[in-house]
């Protein structure tokens, strides 16, 4: 009997991919034949028009094909490397330079034929690609399908996809091209008919042949425009008919003045801006309302919300009912508990902090006070949302880093034994207006847009190599001054084929070479719960001068005293990711720096997003160059969870096509509001089979 082909087929079924390839493709994200069709080229090499080295020009774009004649690879004075490979061919030679890649040095045999596709540059006198696309046409582990065109891989636009162990570009592109042979005539159409003709997009079928194999770079356009409205249309359904269902969610209507907020208020040492006031008039309209709350609220790095948050949570509190307050990593749930819980008490309220490494006996405890309704606001990590965590008088669920969790988490804390709770969701990563309205179009938007009053810019300065003794010395001199730095590190542990500082192996090095005689503590993702705390506590309490950290610290960790941070490698992060780091220093009345120590052989593309980011404090500014750059990626922290995120579409660059798609999912739901159509059945099961478990049952 046959087997049925279609998206959902498993790839072991496919030709030439048995066990152990079919584990290779998992670990790029492909499990079916839905998943390889969306898995798309990251570029082309046009090998309709190679040109003889002699002919490429410096500043230009262009592909070679030669043979490798030798490859080296020596050590820099930052301790990374550089990996030259020089590629001849009749007419002369040229060299390709990776940084910190020597791995790929075994791959570059002499005599071996590869094609490589870059940026040409001159450089002392020479030819020379840094970083190139390549590919080497004489892997036999590589060999092609049986049954592809010869003209596959050869003279045309050819795609070249992400790999790994296991999957070489021929095979893959084979796997790709059978796939859509098999398929042909059979793809079914997820946009409605009207949509695609008054927006003049190919079709379905269409557009996924002409992304993976175009005839030119018109077809290609062509391809992407209508895949890249697709992503953006469907996700935009999803969000509006999500928007009209909590909408349409009945919720606490609370009415008390706040007297417990007032009390909060006038504890402090300082008076709230005016920005965090007028956010809070937003929150408490919602709350009196009748409807439940489902809103955004953003502001930039130390701008306050987990403030508002718990003025909003004792607001609730006050009125009998529960709070929630969820953060995205142990280490900001217990400082959230620490800091809540101090500000509560002179109140009388009681704060619990819940997460996975709770001692048993302290969770049971938790739980029983949780259930009887004597704790009135729970602070704790994903450990909140297990299933024998009762809080019978739920009324407020705050979301800290809500990207971090993701759409399923949002919605799973929106129903509970009293009825629709309020849900707030918070970001400090600053989300654009496009973004924002294509991914959190289902909430309410508020924006946190004023800093505190008195807090000093942090200075930012670009270090290389040769900036390494002064940049400690400064640092040494501010811990002689009773201030803390970090020094951050993009991984833990040196690991063959990343040739960058690891936090472990640096960490010794500082305390016994940079920093003698002071303690130096380190704090990474796979310590242990209670290492982990011992050691936020130890430097939140000042007793550690100098915290060696990977990303851990990344979101919310509030020390004060910590006036200097160095980052490594800071081209190994995303512009918001390098925002939320530096954002843990600043924080207090003193002066603080962040040096940004770069490898010395970086490409100028690379320098110059680094050097944007030192020139730049503005968060939104940030997350705007790092979309455009970079593309969203899993901006909506769902990938994680099982469904795609964005593959092509960048609402930066591409918002104009998506407030197109923003009026166009509003024709189809004013015409269809339920989707209860044929087009509509048929465009509610594809959301369905992306977004599991997020597509509200009231669409049906």
């Amino acid at each position: 009997m046959s087997t049925v082909f279609n998206l959902e087929t498993h790839v072991q079924f496919l030709k030439s991919v048995g066990p152990s390839r079919a584990r290779a493709l998992d670990r790029l994200g492909i499990t079916t034949v839905g998943d390889l069709l969306a898995h798309y080229p990251r570029r082309y090499f046009d090998r309709s028009a190679t040109v003889p080295i002699a002919r490429a020009k410096p500043g230009a774009e262009a592909t070679i094909l030669g043979e490798v004649l030798t490859a080296g690879d020596r050590g820099t004075r930052t301790g990374g490397s550089l990996l030259t490979v020089s590629i001849g061919d009749d007419s002369g030679v040229l060299f390709a330079v990776w940084f910190n890649q020597k791995y790929l040095k075994n791959q570059f045999r002499p005599g071996r034929k590869v094609m490589a596709s870059g940026l040409i540059q001159r450089h002392q006198g020479r030819l020379q690609m840094a970083h190139p696309d390549f590919e080497l046409l004489d892997d036999p582990s590589d060999a092609p399908e049986a049954g592809a065109p010869a003209g596959l891989h050869t003279g045309r636009m050819v795609p070249v996809y992400g790999l790994t162990a296991g999957v070489g570009q021929h095979w893959l592109r084979s796997l790709v091209y059978q796939s859509l042979e098999r398929l042909a005539g059979q793809t079914p159409e997820i946009l409605p008919a009207d949509v695609v003709k008054r927006r003049a997009l190919p079709a379905r079928e269409q557009a996924l042949r002409d992304i993976h194999f175009p005839a030119d770079q018109k077809a290609q356009a062509a391809a992407r425009n209508r895949l890249v409205y697709e992503e953006l249309f469907t996700i935009q359904m999803l969000m509006a008919l999500r928007r009209e269902h909590t909408h349409r969610q009945a919720g606490l209507a609370l009415e008390k003045p706040g007297d417990l907020t007032r009390r909060l208020v006038e504890s402090l040492p300082y008076s709230l801006t005016r920005a965090q006031r007028r956010v809070l008039a937003e929150i408490l309209v919602d709350l009196r309302s009748g409807r439940a709350m489902h809103r955004l609220l953003q502001g930039d790095v130390g701008s306050g919300k987990t403030l508002v948050a718990l003025i909003a949570a004792l607001f609730v509190v006050e009125q009998g009912y529960q709070s929630v307050v969820m953060a995205p990593t142990e280490v900001l749930a217990l400082q959230h508990g620490a800091v809540m819980g101090r500000l509560c008490s002179p109140l009388g309220i009681t704060v619990e902090t819940l997460t996975g490494s709770t001692p048993a006996a302290k969770r049971r405890a938790v739980l029983a006070a949780a259930a009887a309704g004597e704790c009135d606001l729970l602070v704790g990590t994903h450990a909140v949302l297990e299933g024998d965590v009762r809080l019978p008088r739920l009324a407020l669920a705050v979301v800290d880093e809500q990207h971090r969790f993701g759409v399923r988490q949002r919605g799973k804390t929106a129903t509970t034994e009293a009825g629709a709770a309020h849900v707030l969701v918070m970001s400090a990563t600053p989300i654009p207006r496009s973004l924002s309205l294509t991914l959190y179009g289902d909430l309410d938007l508020s924006l946190i847009d004023e800093m505190p009053v008195g807090r000093i810019p942090i200075k930012t300065m670009l270090a290389r190599d040769g900036d390494e003794d002064a940049m400690w010395e400064e640092c040494r001199a501010e811990v002689a001054r009773g201030r803390q730095v970090y020094v951050i590190y993009p991984v833990i542990e040196e690991t063959e084929g990343q040739d960058l500082k690891a936090a472990t192996v640096e960490h010794e090095r500082l305390q016994h070479e940079v920093f003698p005689g002071t303690r130096v503590d380190l704090l990474h993702g796979k310590m242990k719960s209670k290492d982990k705390q011992a050691v936020m506590a130890a430097f939140t309490a000042g007793e550690a001068p100098v915290l060696v950290a990977t990303t851990v610290v990344e979101v919310g960790v509030d020390v004060p005293n910590a006036t200097a941070m160095v980052i490594h490698n800071p081209e190994r992060f995303g512009l918001a990711q390098l925002h939320q780091l530096r954002g843990r220093i600043g924080r207090g009345p003193g002066a603080s720096r962040c040096w940004l120590l770069c490898d010395r052989f970086l490409s100028e593309e690379t320098w110059e997003r680094v050097k944007f980011f030192s020139e730049h404090a503005d968060g939104f500014a940030l997350a705007e160059e790092d979309l455009r750059l970079r593309g969203p990626g899993d901006a909506w922290g769902v990938r994680q969870h099982g469904a795609p995120g964005f593959r092509l579409a960048n609402p930066v660059r591409d918002a104009e096509l998506a407030k197109l798609c923003r009026d166009d999912v509003e024709a189809v739901l004013k015409a269809d509001p339920k989707l209860t159509s044929a087009a509509g059945r048929a465009l509610r099961a594809a959301l369905e089979a992306s977004w599991a478990g997020a597509v509200p049952v009231m669409a049906g």
